[in-house]
């Protein structure tokens, strides 16, 4: 059944629809459907889960829709509560950032709270420490857990401790690599105790399965004592061990946990047990009928069960794919958990213009989980339409391909989520079984990228009218009400006519069987039908199967750059693009189809797949070496380069011949740190340097000040105050516009053929003339590689973009660089600036910042592919990740500032050379007061 949402309160969930008459809110009884709907299942199917698990809501604080003196009340209470009475203003008006503060900060309580009330009750500091740093993550705070960890863990004799702390941040965070490097030699048995499921599953990401294994066996040898641990992490452990394919550990950890459960113990756990067991002990395999065609529908299903859908629309989707298998007569269906009996009823609903003859068949649907497939017990030669969003990870350990090996898959409609889950098996895989059609241009261009053949297919769901009948007269329709579906309350206040809201989430589809799901979905799609003349909507299940029911829709995106949505906006009924998508997923399967019912040799089918899909193919890979259809920003280099000039201020004596050169950028903000970097930077020189500053926002007085802490210093300072990027969507928060100056250096700097860039944040520890003499090998610049897969940063980008330009930035993406390498890390460079010159960088990649959003390492990057020269870490240790013994430069990259309140790793060395530069100012205090 579909949850409505009241207008009223904005959130919850109410049996009744509500639409806006004259000012005021009024209940209507739901319609009831054509089809009944199946009741919703006080008790979810034998085969799937329980109970959902209840994640713990993230703390906010958002004003009600309409006034309401209660939240004014609520709102100073919790601000004098956290803040105290002498914070607190006497009436405090509602500020959203504000709030957002509040929000931090009880989220930051609550967290920390968790040490003491552990220890209270007996666990150790050691357990009550690692459950805080969990809590603290798992809430955003990793800056906090760090500091909080550096605070608990102050000298050598806590250094395990503090690895383990470190261990669980980068877990948090997604870096498995850092997390195992600080977990790797830590007795199995503490890592049981403190931290098995962080420890094991950066084990199991990194290939150290071994390891991982002998974790999971210190958890079962300490079950009955002291050091034992508790139901969560051993239902965490089991799932993770069943996904990577170690089931009999798996159904251990999972008898263990059953012994654990008492009657406090969560819903959350305890459900997420029993949906483990559905494949460590599994039911025994379904029988297929002699003679009988086994054919696979993607379920939603899957062991990691918070993961699993809880969107009607993708029961959208399988409806739709089943009323194209449908459309042969000949066919007859039976199937298991009710899908024969469903695609029966089906097919009796099939519009007659759309039925085929032929397919004198008998066919027998199976569930198959798409993220988990490989735990389905499916039999040989199962065929199946691959479909949908694909690539949800499953318990941070394994992704949904490659699929069962015994499942012949069919790609159409295909959409790629997590670009960093495509990994080497994953890309044979779908060259194996391609060509693959694609629902979105993204797709499309990331697998031509990635070696795939690929074409642009649409979305299924524009076939879903196959089964659905002409809606009734207009005049038996309420014309006037419109379907508001998955709306923010202020796209609410932008519809005019009456309206009912609805929303296709709900827990109570994440327990559905394929059966009830997709019958739910039919009655939605029937309401749609008989209810309203209009649809306005986020989602994009809403908005195309409407469409193809010849229903007006205002698709309404919460990002309308989002990859999902690239060659899929704009769709009318009955307008020519949405029609030729229709028709072209219609013509391909009732091509291929056939095949599969004559059982035809699965070499026999994919070979005519790729002759099928021949020309789309072409057609895309066209599209894709297109030119750019976004144009340039207009960007005056030379007026730019002109004030730059004509703001500069050089100080010191001359620079001599053999100078190293080296560029810092800074803006005012940073003034107060930038002589600490020089510090550093000169304590180890070698010999002479010359330092080229670019700057915003310096006055006379900072300018003098730093050439006097330093008089033996070649100082020139390059104005930027007036250069303008245009919109920057990427600048990350930590960062000002200050970081993009470097990108004009070689230009502004015509005399020299090479520097080293340092930024502001970074403690030198040896020669920079030695970094700068580091072998290029051609190419423009050296860097240390970074972690982060480009395409999926680039993939990111276009979320703040408007639709075309996002779509212009994922195709010339795809069309410059093959899939996929890692970005490097841009804050220490060796910087060719001759090649940096013939390449026109300037006027080719630096307007990219008022194209596409870019910062700095976004259009370094873009430039250099992965054509650029590794430098070795230790000239770039980053400080908040690493240990740094050895190090030859230290980067406070990201958040949390060694100058900032708050503990942060080595933050005595910034401290140290900041003491320095305080030595300095005193010497300079008696000269000008002389």
């Amino acid at each position: 059944m579909v949850s409505i949402q009241s207008p009223v309160t904005g959130s919850g969930y109410i049996p009744a629809v509500f639409f806006r008459s004259r000012g005021r809110h009024r209940a209507l009884a739901p319609a009831q459907p054509a089809t009944p709907t199946p009741a919703e299942p006080t008790t979810p199917p034998v085969a799937k889960p329980v109970a959902e698990p209840v994640a713990e809501p993230a703390t906010t604080l958002q004003p009600p829709p309409e006034a309401d003196p209660r939240f004014g009340r609520l709102y100073k209470t919790l601000v004098r509560a956290m803040w105290g009475p002498e914070r607190t203003p006497e009436e405090p008006a509602y500020d959203p950032d504000l709030a957002r503060q509040l929000a931090t900060d009880v989220r930051r309580v609550r967290a920390l709270s968790e040490f003491a009330a552990r220890v209270s009750t007996g666990v150790s500091v050691q357990r009550a420490q690692a459950a805080t740093v969990s809590a603290l993550c798992e809430r955003g705070l990793s800056h906090d857990a760090r500091a909080f960890l550096l605070g608990m863990t102050p000298d050598r004799a806590t250094d395990e401790q503090r690895r383990i702390g470190l261990g669980q941040i980068f877990f948090h965070a997604g870096s498995f690599e850092l997390g195992w490097q600080e977990f790797d030699g830590i007795d199995p048995a503490t890592l049981a105790e403190l931290a098995p499921v962080e420890a094991a599953t950066c084990a199991l990401r990194t290939g150290h399965d071994d390891a991982a294994t002998v974790i999971a066996e210190a958890v079962l040898d300490a079950a009955d004592g002291p050091r034992a641990a508790d139901l969560t992490a051993v239902v965490g452990l089991a799932g993770r061990f069943l996904v990577s394919g170690q089931e009999k550990l798996a159904g251990r950890l999972v008898e263990h946990a059953e012994t654990l459960v008492r009657s406090e113990s969560s819903e959350a756990d305890t459900g997420l047990l029993r949906n483990l067991r559905r494949w460590t002990h599994p039911a025994p395999a379904p029988q297929v009928p002699s003679g009988a065609i086994p054919v696979g529908v993607l379920d939603y299903y899957q062991p990691d069960f918070g993961r699993s859908s809880r969107n009607v629309g993708d029961y959208v989707q399988t409806l739709a794919m089943l009323g194209n298998l449908v459309r042969f007569r000949g066919t007859r269906f039976t199937g298991t958990e009710g899908l024969g009996e469903l695609a029966s009823m089906l097919q009796g609903r099939v519009r007659p213009e759309l039925e085929l003859p032929g397919g004198d068949a008998q066919v027998h649907l199976l569930p198959v989980s798409r993220d988990f497939s490989t735990g389905d017990q499916l039999p040989p030669d199962t065929w199946a339409l691959a479909f949908g969003w694909h690539l949800h990870s499953t318990f941070a350990v394994g992704h949904g391909l490659p699929y069962h090996p015994h499942l012949n898959p069919i790609f159409l409609s295909f959409h790629l989520s997590s670009l960093a889950a495509l990994d080497e098996a994953t890309v044979a895989y779908l060259r194996d079984h391609g060509p693959i059609g694609c629902r979105d241009h993204a797709t499309v261009d990331l697998l031509l990228a990635a070696g795939v053949e690929a074409f642009f297919s649409g979305c299924l769901t524009t076939t879903v009218d196959a089964v659905l009948p002409d809606p009734p007269p207009e005049e038996v329709r309420r014309p006037r009400i419109v379907a508001a579906v998955d709306l923010q309350p202020w796209q609410l206040r932008g519809i005019k006519r009456e309206y009912e809201v609805l929303t296709h989430i709900g827990p109570e589809h994440r327990v559905a069987g394929l059966d009830d799901g997709v019958r739910t979905a039919m009655a939605l799609l029937e309401r749609y039908q008989r209810t309203y003349r209009r649809v306005v909507t986020s989602r994009l299940h809403s908005y195309l199967p409407a469409t193809s029911l010849g229903i007006v829709v205002g698709f309404k995106p919460r990002k309308a750059g989002d990859a999902r949505f690239d060659g899929l906006l704009g769709m009318k009924p009955d307008a020519p693009e949405f029609v030729a998508m229709r028709d072209r997923i219609r013509g391909l399967i009732a091509e291929i189809w056939p095949l599969v019912l004559a059982r035809a040799p699965k070499n026999e089918v994919y070979a005519r797949w790729r002759t099928l899909t021949e020309p789309l193919v072409a057609q895309a890979r066209d599209r894709l070496a297109a030119p750019s259809a976004e144009p340039r920003p207009a960007y005056d280099l030379p007026a730019a380069l002109d004030r730059i000039r004509a703001a500069s201020h050089s100080f010191g004596p001359p620079a001599a011949a053999d100078a190293t050169e080296v560029i810092m950028s800074s803006d005012a903000n940073f003034a107060r740190l930038l002589p600490v970097t020089i510090e550093s930077m000169l304590a180890h020189a070698s010999g002479p340097v010359r330092l080229w500053i670019t700057e915003r926002g310096f006055s006379a007085e900072t300018r003098e000040e730093i050439a006097a802490l330093f008089p033996d210093l070649a100082i020139t300072f390059l104005g930027f105050d007036h250069v303008d990027y245009g919109e920057i969507t990427r600048m990350l928060r930590h960062i000002s516009i200050a970081t993009m100056d470097r990108l004009l250096v070689a230009e502004a700097l015509p005399e020299l053929d090479r520097a080293v860039y340092l930024d502001v944040d970074t403690v030198t520890l040896d020669d920079v003339a030695e970094l700068a003499r580091t072998e290029l090998r051609g190419a423009p610049l050296a860097a240390r590689i970074g972690t982060q897969s480009a395409f999926d940063q680039w993939w990111k980008a276009g979320d703040s973009l408007t639709a075309e330009r996002a779509a212009d930035l994922r195709r010339m993406v795809a069309q410059r660089h093959r899939f996929d390498f890692r970005t490097f890390n841009a804050g220490v460079l060796v910087l060719d600036l001759a090649r940096l010159r013939a390449d026109r960088f300037a006027e080719e990649f630096v307007p990219l910042a008022g194209k596409w959003g870019f910062n700095d390492q976004d259009i370094l990057n873009y430039y250099t592919g992965d054509g650029y020269a590794r430098l070795d870490d230790r000239w770039n240790t980053y400080a908040l990740h690493e240990r740094v013994a050895g190090a030859r430069i230290v980067h406070y990259a990201g958040a949390g500032k060694p100058w900032d309140p708050g503990l942060v790793p080595h933050g005595d060395l910034w401290r140290e050379y900041a003491e320095r530069v305080a030595v300095r100012r005193q010497r300079l205090r008696p000269l000008a007061a002389g």
